[in-house]
């Protein structure tokens, strides 16, 4: 009988112990994974990550962080993806835009004046929508016959040979002849109607110097104020290149066009160095238009981290990218240099990754971070081994090291801000332990009881 209520005591024990040192969770899937805000997502978008333009992924609310992990291209890293982002290459997780026009304020070269095209002729600060001398000639939109053409004014103002408002650089008939300049025999002198070869250069003038008259009927000028001797037209469209604001006529302004003498609407730009596929020569991905880091997948292993800005007591996550994709690696990183009196430390210094979108990798575990205590800057390297062989080279352990630099400001801090999670998980220790004595010594007593009996 006694063996019977000892066991059954031993049974107790272990059930106890086991409930407290490892809860059931009831789940769809085993936890952390179900969301059950173990890690405090439940309900709120969270970004972690990288997508595949560099950038952070978004988790979706109330979702398993597990199965619906969306890694997103998120190119600025601002926690919006770049198909919803109104400004995808510049970081503005705020979104906004005063104006309605679809371009965030952050990247519209008219904030307060709607322009989806964004359309820029002089290339300057301001969108033509919104600004006071489109043409970039010194005269003001309002007082500028040429609104749209460069023509600065001489001793006598802006030339305007019949005086009809329309200036000569502009104006489809200059002297007021009612013949076009293009079949008039002499565009700028209403009289001459068959003008000999020394009045040819008074006829048909060359103002911009380029060896092309702007008149001539045969050959026009297509950039009558700006020297173009080649008179190259991409798009066909009557302005040469030089002082045509769309180059290749796809609708994107050349300084925001990555292939301005290739028509590609759609500009897609798979490695993120700032030119279109359409007109790259090579595949090399760049992260933040890091050109000359940029990663290529057919070259020997590399690894890279982007260099960072933070303020001191900042958890600063560190983000590692390699140039392959989805295969499994080691990492190791450590602070090789610090600011005097620095006692920063990287937690969760070690690990595996073997899952990346497309070359940033994504920590399974504990990912790596460091607090900054100090003002100053810190160098940081990141050590990556290939788990079985190498991709390309098929070596087994082939090694990469990279060094990112931290540049921290603000005033010292503790060196209690390094102290990571050794605290709270030293308390959620101590918990369990108490809780398992308490089983433990709970289950003793019950066995003396039973015995006494």
């Amino acid at each position: 009988m006694r063996r019977h209520i000892m066991a059954a005591s031993i049974r107790l024990l272990v059930s106890l112990t086991a409930a407290v040192l490892f809860p059931l969770v009831v789940s769809a899937q085993d936890a952390p994974f179900e969301c059950d805000n173990n890690f405090g997502d439940c309900g709120t978008p969270n970004m972690s990550g990288g997508g595949g333009g560099g950038g952070g992924a978004v988790l979706i609310n109330n979702t398993d962080l597990g199965d619906t992990y969306q890694r997103a291209d998120d190119f600025d890293d601002d926690g919006i993806e770049d198909n919803s982002d109104n400004c995808p290459r510049i970081r503005n997780p705020e979104q906004f835009d005063r104006d309605g026009d679809g371009i965030g304020d952050g990247c519209d070269n008219c904030v307060n004046t709607r322009n989806e095209d964004q359309f820029n002729l002089d290339e300057d600060a301001k969108g033509d929508a919104c600004d006071a001398d489109i043409d970039n000639d010194n005269i003001e939109n309002e007082l500028d016959n040429c609104m749209l053409v460069p023509n600065q004014a001489g001793d006598d103002g802006q030339a305007d040979l019949d005086g009809d408002g329309v200036g000569d650089a502009c104006d489809d008939d200059i002297d007021g002849d009612l013949k076009t300049n293009l079949e008039d025999p002499c565009p700028y002198n209403a009289t001459l109607e068959a003008p000999s070869e020394d009045e040819r250069s008074i006829c048909f003038p060359d103002v911009d110097g380029d060896g092309v008259s702007e008149v001539d009927p045969l050959s026009k000028d297509n950039c009558p104020t700006i020297a173009n001797e080649d008179q190259l037209d991409t798009d066909g469209d009557g302005l040469g290149d030089k002082c045509d604001s769309d180059r290749d006529g796809d609708g994107i302004a050349n300084k925001f066009d990555n292939c301005s003498l290739m028509v590609n609407p759609a500009q897609i730009d798979a490695d993120r160095d700032g030119q279109g596929d359409d007109c790259d020569a090579s595949f090399c991905y760049a992260v933040y238009g890091d050109v000359e880091n940029c990663l290529d997948p057919d070259a020997t292993l590399t690894a890279y981290s982007p260099s960072l800005m933070a303020n001191t007591g900042d958890e600063v996550p560190l983000r590692l990218f390699i140039n392959r994709t989805n295969r499994e690696f080691r990492y190791t990183w450590a602070i090789v240099s610090s600011p005097d009196g620095s006692k920063a430390r990287i937690a969760a210094p070690q690990g595996s990754v073997e899952q990346s979108s497309p070359f940033e990798y994504h920590y399974l575990a504990d990912r790596p971070t460091v607090i900054p205590d100090m003002a100053g800057e810190y160098t940081i390297m990141v050590e990556v081994v290939t788990a079985f062989e190498d991709a390309n080279t098929t070596e087994v352990e082939t090694v990469a090291q990279y060094r990112m630099r931290l540049k921290a400001s603000g005033e010292p801090q503790s060196s209690d801000a390094n102290a990571g999670g050794c605290s709270a998980s030293s308390a959620s220790g101590n918990g369990l332990t108490a809780l398992f004595m308490v089983a433990l010594f709970g289950g003793l007593g019950l066995v003396r009881i039973r015995r006494r009996r």
